[in-house]
């Protein structure tokens, strides 16, 4: 195998350079991956607009890709299998402290070093987040399974009920997959609010009853319409980013004694009124990443309800480009005049 790989790394100025750097070290029950197609998360975005230095190895963590090599005494995967991969908890668990003992391994205490993310040709991550896809799923479809994971562990760890009334702040990748979601999950209604044209057809398409714009009380209102005057259930902020008026706007079309899921990293630190949702018993839920759940991990369900073909989750991919020529995925996915969702670059 050679010794060096393309990849692309932010110059410190928000310019992706594609560039040889060396592979990606192996280590003790690390696989070697092949990377196939890697989304360009918000995240993403909003790391390169905070970053002032020069990256020293690749991010990006929506990877799909192919097994080129394997660990000694692995057997649940084989060379050649087409995988997603998680690579922020699972892909770097230690998987024996307290956290990975119960399949929490977002929490380990022990990470593994970060050997570089899915901007590049290769990545090694162990094989406890490496999870196979099956064969009617491609490339886009393995894409996409961290981001329909991110919802599926936010709803899951945040108990929504079948029959609840959900809400979903916002129509990006994750906000949709939040819609999904909780259509799977048997939700009566789902009302979602959208700020462009384009984020609110995909709306939807994944299964929203409702969908308002982001104009000022707008979603507080359709909440409170669609039920009566109580509020959602169970309310899913997914915007997040550097502002802090979809927090509120969840805490405010959320139910008494309801849920509000704060489901997106909110950047900037906010004035939070508690005294509020304290009167009204809202439980407010933080969620990060993925985990195990009852036995399964979130990235299994993702793929199920991927596969399913229930969900056209996939149709969220409005663009495609090839690595060398990132820095316009980039402006794509940063300019939602361009009617991008999400954009996935082919490695």
């Amino acid at each position: 195998m050679a010794e060096t790989m393309r990849a692309a790394l932010d110059d410190g100025t928000g310019q992706y350079v594609v560039q040889d750097v060396p592979m990606p070290a192996m280590y003790d029950g690390s696989a070697m991956i092949r990377i196939r197609q890697t989304g360009i998360c918000g995240s993403d975005l909003h790391m390169t607009a905070d970053r002032t230095e020069a990256q020293e190895m690749a991010s990006g963590h929506e990877v799909a890709g192919e097994i080129l090599e394997l660990p000694k005494g692995e057997t649940k995967l084989k060379v050649g299998d087409h995988v997603a991969v998680e690579m922020i908890g699972a892909g770097r668990a230690c998987l024996n402290c307290h956290f990975c003992r119960y399949g929490q391994w977002k929490h380990c205490l022990g990470l593994a070093p970060d050997t570089g993310g899915g901007f590049a040709q290769y990545m090694t991550r162990k094989t406890a987040g490496i999870f196979k896809l099956p064969d009617s799923m491609d490339w886009v479809d393995g894409g996409v399974v961290e981001p329909m994971a991110v919802s599926v562990h936010g709803f899951r760890y945040g108990r929504m009920q079948p029959g609840d009334v959900v809400g979903v702040v916002g129509a990006g990748t994750i906000g949709l997959s939040a819609i999904a979601v909780a259509k799977a999950y048997g939700a009566r209604k789902v009302i979602a609010s959208a700020r462009y044209h384009h984020q609110a057809e995909a709306a939807r398409k994944m299964g929203a009853d409702i969908v308002v714009g982001s104009e000022a009380g707008a979603f507080e209102a359709a909440c409170l319409d669609a039920t009566d005057g109580l509020g959602a259930d169970f309310v899913a902020e997914s915007v997040g980013g550097n502002q802090t008026v979809s927090f509120t706007q969840a805490i405010k079309a959320t139910r008494n004694q309801g849920t509000m899921l704060y489901l997106a990293a909110i950047r900037s630190p906010m004035p939070v009124d508690l005294l509020e949702p304290m009167l009204r018993e809202i439980r407010m839920q933080s969620v990060i990443c993925y985990g195990v759940i009852d036995g399964r991990h979130d990235f299994e369900v993702a793929i199920d309800l991927l596969e399913s073909g229930d969900i056209p989750y996939r149709d969220i991919v409005t663009h495609q480009v090839e690595l060398e020529n990132i820095q316009e995925g980039f402006d794509l996915a940063g300019d939602k005049t361009s009617g991008s969702i999400k954009v996935q670059v082919n490695i």
